[in-house]
């Protein structure tokens, strides 16, 4: 402090030791704010009243925590029988003599106790007023006790008065505002704010009464007051005045310079401050501080870190760019440098950005694997805003290895590839303890990149050497930064996703989450969850896809991962598909396409949802709409080849079955590249009897239990619809009833809804097959109607010439065989209301007015395959 600025009675002024204490108090000092609008704090007065009962009572805290008007309020209500005065000091004159004559003059006037209040304002108590104080303290407890109002700590034996219990202290801590306070000091200026508004508004200023007072005053009047809330710093107005003129300016020069350098960090910690200032410094100077008057408290739960205040800290950091700009930078280096070496990268990562070093910044960020925390993890959306503004002409193989990352960021696959061979030509010619981290992030990018390109096979290669790599690696640094093996092993499964390894996929997918939940990446452990239920829903294991889909669920609901990830999603969706819960389904897929798309590799899970989405339009009679969006999953998507593609090309091989079109079908499945996968087969196997010829032999794919549920139950099926085209129902009715069993335990119903027109007559609802497999019947069909209706039916003419569709072709065999509405949705796994739109179709296309004349005129136009007897 400044050394002119002592303890004492104001200069020129005489201040009687006999004078009382009378009334409300005049502030001396021009430093001294009183609130408007006082806000009763009961707490504080109490505590006050209890402290007055010791020798000393200390009152100490920066500026603008209303220490003066603590005192002031509780005298006001101060009902004890000691006598209460006040002493307020100025610069300028021998504080101690003034003491010493009140201390006498209680003497002589025999009272038996007198409080003296000591009010400092923004004085620093010297030396000798502090030894005049201790012998106060020490001889004339039982008559003089004293209530000192300071901004720092005075040089007293603070540690001796607390063994011996004869101090009581109110600190910052104390004297800042509760949030229900804050509300109470909201009001005195007519503001109602909400929760949250107040809560944010306590955050910022940390209950500091002065800051809240400005807060306030900034609300008023105004009506948007989470802009006034939110853009409320310490850097400008008000705030930044007060601070300038009572808390800066106040401070020594080397004090007041210590806090300008230190500003430029969120936590300071004595090495780093010594770094910043120059200058030595080590804990017991920080703890010294943080008593003072420089809004710095200890950080909770921490040994030697200190933060300030954070509009004091805004101040700073304003001040000191506007005093030293070209030293704010030199700072942010420092700091970077001593971040980097003390383990914390992003620390150094943030200070050598906002230096401007971008040089620096790209080797922080390679170093130790961190160059992976761009693309996963909790730090991957600062980090991408950190480099967003990256250089492209900057030199060096960090620098190539970060735009790297930053193109597969945003799937630039090319220019990630580019980078990379920049990197890998700098790492032939050099070899150092330098280039082994450049390598380890480069094979690791390699490895993402390659997953991203068009050939799986070349993907899961560079996926597997940087597996090898990783493994390879030191453990303490793989295993200090998971990221990167949370980004190869999920490369991995979804690489071998594609490929249709389902067990391997799911092996990845399982460990990835082991590593995610034991590192708390709660994203990526959402994501490989999901992930995981997707490959069950797939394989059809469809008990074991809900099971994980309620983990991921669980975890949202925890609020520790509070979105559902796509891929979760569209996982439930495909199993609610698949068991014919239509609107469910429906539903999960309109959330998976609001919902946010994976970090990394979308092509799987898109062409996932593509599948349900063209299958759930094939169930409600969208035909060509399920034709249009398999065409354009194929397109985005299919050139991938793998299950990724093939599965599209199933799909839409199928639908042309369907409609009837067995030649295009045939045509589309032997151009494709998957054509000889059991799938396949299948599907080309029903075109060609379709068509009328005779289907090749295909070996049997029914029994190959590593196939996936659906491939399986598709393998009887088929064999059933030959077995019954060749004459053969007792081997047809045997496959269908295989098909059924291996379906039941996982409630597998879309196969059958899908299957040729002899074997759905098989399963009429009053059948044996029925009777026996009740699970057949799919969920209840309650608030299907509306789900249905949103779907739609194509509109067409009314015309007796216009065809049916499958669907209607369906729904008209079923009217003549006399079935009810409710009848039909059982048996065709669809909705009433889609059974209703269906009719409504039938009748218009036919010119009937009701169902018994539409089947009437269907006989007649030879629609229904024999008319009975009459």
């Amino acid at each position: 402090m400044p050394s002119d600025q002592h303890a004492g009675v104001g200069a020129g002024q005489h201040t009687s030791p006999d004078a009382p204490f009378e009334g409300r108090w005049k502030s001396t000092t021009a430093t001294s704010v009183v609130l408007r609008g006082t806000v009763p704090r009961p707490r504080l007065v109490d505590r006050l009243d209890l402290g007055v009962q010791r020798p000393l009572t200390l009152i100490s805290a920066p500026a603008g925590f209303g220490k003066t008007m603590l005192v002031e309020s509780w005298a006001a209500l101060y009902r004890g029988s000691a006598e209460v005065r006040r002493v307020a000091l100025r610069a300028g004159s021998e504080a101690a003599d003034v003491l010493e004559r009140v201390r006498e003059g209680a003497h002589r006037s025999g009272r038996q106790v007198l409080v003296l209040v000591v009010d400092c304002g923004d004085l620093t108590i010297t030396p000798e007023l502090g030894q005049s104080l201790h012998r106060i303290i020490r001889g004339d407890a039982g008559r003089v006790r004293l209530v000192l109002v300071t901004r720092s700590d005075p040089p007293l034996p603070l540690h001796r008065y607390r063994l011996a219990d004869t101090i009581a202290e109110i600190h910052a801590t104390d004297l800042a505002f509760t949030v229900a306070e804050t509300t109470a000091l909201m009001r005195t200026f007519k503001l109602e704010l909400t929760d949250s508004q107040v809560a944010e508004i306590h955050a910022r200023t940390d209950g500091w009464p002065v800051g809240l007072m400005f807060a306030a005053m900034n609300l008023a009047g105004k009506s948007d007051r989470e802009r006034v809330i939110r853009e409320f710093r310490g850097d400008t107005g008000n705030v930044a005045a007060y601070l300038m003129t009572e808390v800066l300016d106040a401070q020594p020069p080397e004090l007041r310079r210590f806090l300008l350098r230190t500003s430029l960090v969120d936590v300071v910690r004595p090495g780093l401050a010594e770094a910043l200032t120059g200058r030595p410094c080590d804990l017991r100077s920080l703890q010294f501080l943080s008593h003072g008057n420089s809004f710095i408290q200890p950080v909770p739960g921490t040994a030697d870190c200190y933060s300030y205040q954070a509009l004091f800290r805004e101040f700073l950091r304003a001040q000191l760019l506007y005093e030293k700009p070209t030293v704010a930078t030199a700072l942010h280096s420092a700091a970077a440098a001593w971040f980097a070496r003390h383990g914390q990268p992003m620390e150094a990562i943030h200070h050598a950005v906002t230096a401007g070093d971008w040089f620096h910044a790209a080797q922080y960020l390679v170093a130790d694997l961190d160059c992976a925390a761009l693309l996963a993890g909790r730090s991957s959306r600062q980090l991408a805003s950190l480099f967003a503004g990256f250089p492209d002409d900057l030199d060096g193989p960090e620098a190539a290895i970060v735009r790297a990352s930053l193109a597969l960021g945003t799937f630039e696959v090319d220019r990630c590839a580019m980078e990379l061979a920049k990197a890998r030509t700098w790492l032939d010619h050099e070899v150092s303890a330098r280039s082994q981290s450049v390598e380890l992030a480069v094979s690791v990018l390699e490895a993402v990149c390659a997953s991203l390109g068009g050939d799986t096979e070349t993907g899961l290669t560079a996926v597997l050497a940087a597996e090898t790599r990783l493994r390879a690696a030191s453990p303490d640094s793989v295993v200090a930064h998971p990221e990167a093996r949370l980004l190869v092993i999920g490369c991995k499964g979804r690489a071998l996703l594609r490929h249709g390894d389902f067990p391997a996929a799911l092996e990845a997918f399982t460990a990835g989450a082991a590593i995610a939940e034991d590192s708390g990446a709660h994203e990526a452990l959402a994501e490989f969850l999901g992930m995981s239920a997707l490959v069950e829903a797939i394989r059809g294991r469809l008990r074991r896809a809900e099971e994980v889909v309620a983990q991921a669920t669980a975890l949202a609901e925890s609020e520790t991962q509070p979105d559902l990830p796509q891929a979760t999603i569209v996982a439930e969706a495909w199993m609610r598909a698949d068991r014919g819960d239509l609107p469910g389904a429906e539903h999960l897929v309109q959330r998976a396409a609001e919902a946010a798309a994976p970090i990394h590799d979308t092509r799987v899970v898109a062409a996932a949802l593509a599948l349900v989405r063209a299958r759930l339009m094939r169930a409600s009679g969208d035909l060509d709409l399920a034709a249009a969006e398999l065409r354009a999953a194929r397109s985005n998507y299919g050139s991938y080849g793998g299950w990724l593609g093939q599965a599209l090309v199933v799909d839409q091989a199928k639908l042309l079955v369907t409609q009837h079109q067995p030649e295009e079908a045939i045509r589309v499945i032997e151009q494709s590249d998957g054509r000889d996968q059991a799938e396949s087969l299948l599907v080309l196997q029903s075109a060609v009897a379709e068509a009328g010829e005779r289907p090749p032999a295909q070996s049997h794919v029914a029994t190959d239990r590593a196939a996936p549920l659906e491939t399986q139950v598709d393998g009887w099926l088929v064999e059933a619809a030959e077995s019954l085209r060749a004459g053969n129902t007792g081997r047809g009715g045997l496959c269908l009833e295989r098909a059924l069993r291996l379906a039941a335990p996982e409630q597998l119903r879309r196969p059958f809804a899908e299957a040729p027109q002899p074997l759905r007559r098989m399963l009429q609802p009053s059948g044996e097959l029925m009777r026996q497999h009740a699970w057949l019947r799919g969920p209840s069909h309650r608030g299907r109607g509306r789900a249905a209706d949103r779907w739609g039916m194509p509109q067409t003419e009314l015309v007796i010439t216009s065809s049916l569709t499958s669907k209607e072709q369906e729904v008209l065999e079923y009217l003549a065989e006399l079935l009810t509405t409710e009848e039909i949705a059982g048996t065709m796994y669809v909705s009433v209301n889609t059974v209703r739109s269906h009719v409504r179709s039938i009748l218009r296309k036919l010119g009937a007015s009701r169902r018994n004349e539409a089947v009437r005129r269907a006989w007649e136009l030879g629609l229904l395959p024999s008319r009975p007897d009459t």
